[in-house]
Order: structure tokens, then C-alpha cells, then sequence
């Protein structure tokens, strides 16, 4: 089987469109058999995780779309068919900026905002934003970021420095990395990697799964002049920054 799995002074909800779906069930699967031109079957999901995933078994392609692509125009159905029948790699991109845009329909609550907090103790985010914006992507990029609240969580014996998340479109930075402790460059490399899932999204595999750390991410990543140097200091600090990850949680449950 193959699948595809602003800057705010305070806290606001997130306003979401409540538009009518395109299609109905049988509507979208008749448009997309007479683009794919072969036998298809569709089946509509609320999975959470895998938004598109097929299969092809005696001649027909079993086909699974979450519910969003009930609001796909016409060119993204296009797109879908054309993915299927893997004659068009770009058609891979116009699904993915569909799906991206769209994740505001698979989440069941409406997501806020946080408060945006750029200025810690030791580091400003927005200045080491803004400097990574003029050297890796002419100044263009907008995207809010913002010291997250930290949690003190392990992820394969390490932390997770920094996330991006694709419906707010918020980056976000665990609180440890605010310490004189930290040098510089390691900070800079955990923003430019979060500015580079914004700026890339996920890149489907021929199998049709949706990679976030795909070959062209890693190239770009690699421009950072202290990316390898960075590796170094996390492998040789992760224990110290576990630590004091987990002193801050404790910090944070008594206030």
C-alpha cells in the first residue's frame, strides 16, 4: 500500500473557513475514474494520520482520501489521478499543498494561537530568525516563531529542539536552548531546520508516502556552515540539556 501520510500579541482563535464540500462521495469518485481512466474504487476516511493511501489489486486501484478532498477543486483531483498513474511528479506537489493547507480539516478542535514570545534570557529567536531569513531565503520568508513552553519529553534518548506546526504555521523553540550554555550556531541550526519544514512541507517517495526529511531537505539543511559542527555539540551536550530540560518541567508543574 502506498500513502501520503504572523506575529500575535496574544493568544486568538484560529479562524478556520467553514466553506461547503465541492464534491459528494460518488461525484468525487466518478471525476477521478474518468481522469485516471481505469478502474477505481474510492473510500472516504477521518484517519488522523494517513490522508491518502492506495492500492492496486486485480487491475483496480483501491483508492483512500480523507474527507477533505471532498473540498479539492477540480485541478487537485486532476493532480490526484495523475499521481496514481505516476506520469507527472509535480502532480505530487499540487497534492501536497492541498493536503498541507488543508489540515485545519482534519484536526476535531480548532487550534489557538499562543502567545508569541521571541525574547529570552539569553537569545532573541526573532533576530536569529530574521538573519537566517536574509542569508538562506532572500528575506522572504513570514512565519511566527516562538520559545514553546518545553516538556521535558524524550524522543529516541533525545529532545525535540524545535517543531513546526503546518495548521497554525508556527515555529516553535524548547525553552533549554535559552542558556548561555548554548552556543550560537547550535541554536541557529535547530531555527533553520524548522524554517525549512515551513518553507518545504512534505515531499511524497515513490511509494507515495509523504517524507519531511526527504533528500532535498538534508541538501539544504547542509548549507548551514555549522551543520556538522552542530551534530558534534548536541551528541556530546544531550545529557546536560536533558537535565535541564527536566529541571524546567519541574519548575514549570510548581508555578
Amino acid at each position: 500500500m502506498s500513502s501520503l501520510a504572523a506575529r500575535c500579541p496574544r493568544p486568538h482563535q484560529l479562524a478556520l473557513p467553514f466553506d461547503a464540500p465541492l464534491w459528494d462521495h460518488v461525484g468525487l469518485e466518478t471525476a477521478l475514474i474518468r481522469e485516471y481512466g481505469r478502474p477505481l474504487r474510492l473510500t472516504l476516511t477521518e484517519n488522523r494520520s494517513v490522508l491518502l493511501s492506495f492500492r492496486k489489486q486485480g487491475g483496480v486501484v483501491y483508492l483512500r482520501l480523507h474527507r477533505m478532498f471532498l473540498h479539492a477543486p477540480s485541478a487537485v483531483v486532476r493532480a490526484v489521478a495523475r499521481g496514481l498513474r505516476r506520469t507527472n511528479r509535480n502532480a505530487d506537489g499540487e497534492v501536497r499543498r492541498f493536503m498541507n493547507e488543508n489540515l485545519h480539516r482534519v484536526r476535531r478542535e480548532p487550534q489557538r494561537m499562543p502567545q508569541i514570545e521571541t525574547r529570552g534570557a539569553a537569545y532573541d529567536l526573532q533576530s536569529i530568525f530574521d538573519r537566517l531569513n536574509v542569508r538562506f531565503f532572500e528575506s522572504k520568508m513570514k512565519v511566527p516563531l516562538t520559545w514553546g513552553r518545553g516538556s521535558g519529553r524524550a524522543r529516541r534518548g533525545g529532545l525535540t529542539f524545535g517543531s513546526y506546526d503546518p495548521v497554525l504555521r508556527l515555529i516553535r523553540i524548547h525553552p533549554v536552548l535559552d542558556s548561555a550554555i548554548v552556543p550560537l550556531m547550535f541554536l541557529e541550526s535547530v531555527v533553520y531546520h524548522e524554517m525549512l519544514h515551513h518553507h518545504l512541507g512534505g515531499v511524497p517517495d515513490r511509494a507515495g508516502r509523504t517524507v519531511y526529511h526527504s533528500r532535498q531537505f538534508r541538501e539544504q539543511e547542509a548549507r548551514y556552515p555549522h551543520h556538522q559542527q552542530a551534530l558534534a555539540w548536541e551528541k556530546e551536550n544531550l545529557p546536560q540539556l536533558l537535565r535541564a530540560s527536566q529541571k524546567l518541567d519541574r519548575e514549570r508543574r510548581r508555578r
